[in-house]
């Protein structure tokens, strides 16, 4: 089949070069069209409900909201883990799906799942909300405001109902959260004192209010020849509107007005959460990507909407700072830095091909292989529905010097038969067809190899499979578009530029080369065993020097920004944290690298986060010269929170923290769990754990997530004095809400703005915890009794929240440890915990976080490159039906590990999941060389009839020298700029995989080269091996 397409396409080569050309445009269009971003989506499909439950304590919302829900949509088909969060007046619960998993059909089972139990939540609690799908970087922007005229309250009407809707116009953007200022209520403040002396109740406000702003549809009047719609407009929109709105009357008396009995204004709700911009109070939204949307086109037309806004901010008296956190800015340097690689690597390939061919035609030929490789592979990305990101496009550059070989390879033997033979015009078709079907079955099979390594990887699970798939995937596709093109392109362009005389001889350099080489070869052909007993030393000593090298999931990725989360102790008022937050705002922006900074404290409203008010992060965006210093400007935020007492804190990076979140759904490297029944129980082991864990070597910023000492007014109703008054248990309940959260009673429109009206107490009722007891209610006569008569109400500790995962109530301990080898901490941990912690009965343990996902990963390699060690062995067999001859190659694997291991240990000496790959992927480029080689012995010996001696065995040798050498150059020059530019923004992960190629290409070539012919003379036996079809 390979010799029919090689003839067909020397038998139309205009053919053939003309569809080359159309390849050529259309991968041009799809580079133009592709979607680009930083990483693949690396965030496993999920799903995030919210419901509000106003006023209800975290353990009301657990009993009544979040266990309710979590037994409803557990049971959906996908569902990989259920976790979820009982906050004051909130549940959180996330679905974790499967990898694969299509969400938009997940979302409807879930939706079907949610409208079955809706009507099963207690009165006064939300409808649960699914949250928008988001992308796995999820922030697009994040943008601050500020004023120095506008009170709280103004400034963020104008960004709710000024800015939040052009943003939320802007294609790719799924959701846009808020913090800071004051959301706008029209409030009653009810005087319990005025109630009581004219003997009215809260539900006589609340329907008084609920009257006045009421709205009802009119209808319409037909006559004879018009229909008129009718528009009945008497709802109250303002205070004095309001304040009018009757309460009750009385026969001979002025009607008795709301303003008689409370005080009605335009107030504020209640706060969850608070902004800072630069140290200034402000405003803080975070525009959040839809799933799939392109990160970089979505951030320009973000931009531009922010510029129609611009002067409108300006004559309002609005600061507007954009780019407080963008993402794209990263992406486009990552982007910017690996493709100047690639390009770089390409230009280095071609004078490479220039100085070794000495024929810009046959240089050219094998050339335009990478270009026609390269733009196939992102026709079929973009076919595939993959973005081009750091990984495919580091992908694309490992596949350089492959895709180049096969051309190189076909070329050179090409030229080379021309240079023996100088045949006429009418044989020049014979000769590229011979000379091209001479190479083509080992290169197949050479090609083949590789391809074996990096299929395996497309089955990698969890983060490292997100990562590494596309990876492998515009690897594939590079290398086999390539060995189409050698079948095809290369023959068709040889006949037809490879006309009139070329070069009779090599480079003199070369020639030298090779001399050298036969020199070498003839003395250690006298030692074969020597040459095999040290390959396999020196690969068992390379592979027992792996296990001694620090450790890391990833990378630490130079974004150029920092996350600094700090929790004050539970309780601390919104009040306290902005103070705090300021001073520590201002001593970050005098950090020298660090060119703005914004907080959020608390939760936004709709919030995909729980964060209670006791919690801050800050996004640190630094400058460019920071960014190279990152670093040391890491170590001084980590100083400068670490001085504050009585706080706990972490300092990472957005998508850091990201990746850590994707793992356990917590924000750091080192996640423990406890799990249990008995919140009391829970608690005692997991400050059990968190002591032991102090103790471990390394251990830093160690915390609880959610401890047990809240500050809470218990309202504990006693229902024989409830009766004795003839109080119903609902109607106490509804007064304690309304007094002191507030009912909303309807909302009132004004222009576009929907604003709440809400009754509630007189704040200044409500600022001191003693007044709780002192709450009039009615009691069955009309008389007033106080609520502390039928309640006791005490001060004791609670929960800020209750966390759950799979159903089963859990505490978190999380650490972020200095050292730099996670996997040796976790199991330092686990033996400490083991000795020192004892379970109470029905709890139990669970470690997660980046050290386990590490194990993980490696397990996961390891058995994927057995995979495709036994795919590569039943390659070898395939191709020379000869044990021998398959082992020798199989021996060329350890030897291609030293230089991998060495280059390692010369620069970081730290592995990560991309080390791991570049260690796979040497499997398959030491094998490729070995099976070029021995099959050219093979051809020597069977085709030409040599003898297999010493002399074939240098002679093979020689001719192999240079496709080789040029091969692995070439795949070295490819690598090379990447791994220059080894953890650099964009490099990060490919960096140190290219590092590992790198060094493993050089001793693998020196194997090929020096070694491997002496072995194959003492081992192997030609004449006796069949000729491989």
């Amino acid at each position: 089949m390979l010799a029919a397409i090689v003839r067909r396409s020397l038998a139309h080569p205009g053919v053939v070069v003309a569809l080359a050309v159309l390849l050529l445009v259309l991968g041009g269009l799809a580079l133009g069209h592709a979607d680009y971003d930083l990483f693949p989506e690396f965030v496993p499909p999920q799903l995030t409900i919210e419901t509000e439950s106003p006023g209800l304590a975290p353990r009301q919302v657990e009993a009544l909201v979040t266990r309710p829900l979590e037994a409803a949509v557990s049971g959906v088909l996908g569902v990989r883990a259920v976790r979820s969060e009982s906050v004051q007046g909130l549940s959180k619960i996330q679905l974790v799906f499967g990898s694969g998993a299509d969400p938009y059909r997940q979302r409807q089972l879930v939706s079907e799942k949610l409208a079955g139990i809706s009507g099963q939540l207690p009165a006064g609690v939300g409808t649960p909300t699914m949250l928008p799908l988001t992308s796995s970087t999820m922030v697009i922007e994040s943008i601050g405001f500020t004023s120095a005229t506008l009170s709280p309250r103004a400034l963020q009407d104008f960004v709710r109902w000024t800015v939040l809707p052009r943003l939320l116009a802007v294609p790719g953007i799924a959701d846009i959260n808020l913090w800071g200022g004051e959301k706008r209520q029209l409030q009653v403040q009810v005087r319990p004192s005025r109630l009581a002396m004219l003997h009215l109740t809260l539900h006589d406000v609340i329907a008084a209010t609920q009257a006045a702003t009421g709205m009802r549809g009119a209808g319409f009047v037909d006559t004879p020849i018009q229909r008129f719609t009718l528009e009945s407009d008497g709802q109250a929109l303002t205070p004095p509107q309001l304040g009018d709105a009757v309460v009750r009357t009385h026969a001979g008396t002025s009607p008795l007005l709301l303003r008689n009995v409370a005080r009605i204004r335009f107030g504020n709700a209640p706060r969850f959460g608070d902004a800072l911009v630069m140290g200034r109070p402000g405003v803080v939204i975070a525009l959040n990507g839809q799933y799939g949307a392109d990160t970089l086109t979505t951030t320009r037309s973000v931009n531009a909407a922010l510029t129609e806004l611009t002067a409108l901010a300006r004559e309002r008296g609005v600061t507007i700072y954009p780019k407080l956190y963008e993402p794209a800015r990263y992406i486009e340097t990552a982007l910017h830095s690996l493709a100047k690689s690639l390009l770089l690597g390409i230009l280095l390939v071609a004078i490479v091909l220039m100085v070794f061919l000495r024929e810009w035609r046959a240089a050219l030929i094998s050339f335009i292989s990478i270009p026609l490789s390269l733009l196939a592979a992102v026709v079929a990305l973009r076919y595939f529905g993959q973005s081009l990101n750091t990984m495919t496009l580091g992908g694309l550059a490992v596949a350089v010097g492959v895709v180049v070989d096969d051309a190189v390879i076909d070329v050179e033997n090409v030229l080379r038969r021309l240079r023996e033979h100088s045949p006429s015009t009418a044989q020049r078709v014979v000769t590229v067809f011979r000379a091209s079907l001479e190479v083509r079955t080992p290169i197949l099979f050479a090609t083949l190899a590789v391809l074996m390594v990096f299929l395996p990887i497309l089955h990698l699970h969890g983060l490292q499979g997100d990562f590494f798939a596309p990876l492998a995937l515009a690897v594939i596709f590079a290398i086999l578009a390539s060995l189409a093109v050698a079948l095809t392109v290369t023959p068709a362009l040889c006949l037809l530029l490879l006309t009139g005389s070329v070069h009779k001889s090599e480079p003199r350099f070369l020639f030298w080369l090779k001399n050298q080489q036969t020199r070498l070869l003839r003395r250690l052909s006298r030692h074969p065993r020597t040459l095999l007993v040290g390959s396999l030393l020196a690969g068992i000593g390379a592979c027992m020097i792996l296990p001694l090298l620090r450790g890391e999931l990833l990378p630490t990725l130079r974004e150029g920004d920092f996350v600094a989360t700090m929790t004050a102790p539970p309780g601390t008022s919104i009040d306290v944290m902005q103070k705090l937050s300021a001073r520590l705002s201002q001593q970050m922006l005098a950090i020298p690298g660090v060119a703005h900074d914004y907080a959020t404290i608390g939760r936004a409203v709709g919030g995909v986060d729980t964060y209670p008010p006791n919690k801050a992060e800050f996004n640190v965006e630094l400058t460019p010269a920071g960014t190279r210093d990152s670093a040391d400007i890491q170590h001084q935020l980590n100083a400068l929170f670490g001085a504050q007492s009585g706080l706990q804190y972490q300092v990472t990076t957005f998508l850091g923290d990201r990746i850590n979140d994707s793992l356990t759904g917590e924000a750091a490297p080192v996640v423990i769990s406890v799990f249990g029944q008995s919140m009391h129980a829970i608690d005692q082991a997991a400050s059990a754990v968190a002591d032991a864990l102090r103790n471990v070597p390394g251990a830093a910023q160690v915390r609880v997530k959610a401890p047990p000492s809240k500050p809470q007014l218990n309202i504990r109703l006693r229902r024989k004095r409830l009766a004795d008054y003839g109080l119903r248990i609902n109607d106490v309940l509804n007064a304690i809400e309304t007094a002191f959260h507030g009912t909303t009673v309807t909302h009132v429109y004004a222009g576009t703005r929907l604003i709440p009206v809400t009754v509630t107490l007189d704040p200044a009722l409500k600022r001191d915890p003693q007044m709780v007891g002192t709450l009039l209610l009615h009691d069955a006569s009309g008389s007033l009794v106080r609520l502390g008569k039928v309640a006791d109400v005490d001060l004791r500790e609670g929960r800020s929240e209750i966390l759950h995962e799979g159903g089963i109530r859990r505490q978190v301990i999380t650490s972020n440890p200095t050292t730099t080898d996670p996997t040796n901490f976790i199991a330092r941990a686990k033996a400490a915990i083991a000795s020192q912690v004892r379970l109470p009965p029905g709890v139990y343990l669970h470690f997660g976080g980046a050290a386990e996902a590490q194990a993980m990963a490696n397990r996961d390699l390891a058995i994927n490159a057995a995979v495709a060690l036994v795919g590569i062995v039943i390659l070898l067999f395939l191709a020379f039906g000869d044990a021998r001859r398959a082992l020798l190659v199989l021996l060329c694997i350890p030897f291609a590990l030293i230089g991998g291991v060495a280059a390692l240990v010369l620069t970081n000496g730290v592995t990560s999941i991309g080390v791991w790959v570049g260690f796979v992927a040497l499997f398959g480029i030491a094998a490729r060389n070995a099976i070029l080689l021995l099959a050219h012995y093979g051809q020597l010996v069977m085709d030409e009839g040599l003898p297999w001696n010493l002399e074939t065995a240098l002679r093979g040798a020689r001719e192999r020298f240079t496709p080789v050498l040029m091969t692995a150059l070439l795949t070295a020059l490819g690598l090379l700029p990447v791994a220059l530019h080894s953890g650099h923004a964009g490099h990060e992960i490919e960096g140190p995989m290219a590092i590992v190629l790198l060094g493993g290409l050089v001793s693998s070539t020196v194997l090929s080269l020096l070694l491997l012919p002496g072995m194959a003379l003492r081992w192997l036996r030609f004449e006796s091996v069949p000729r491989p079809d």
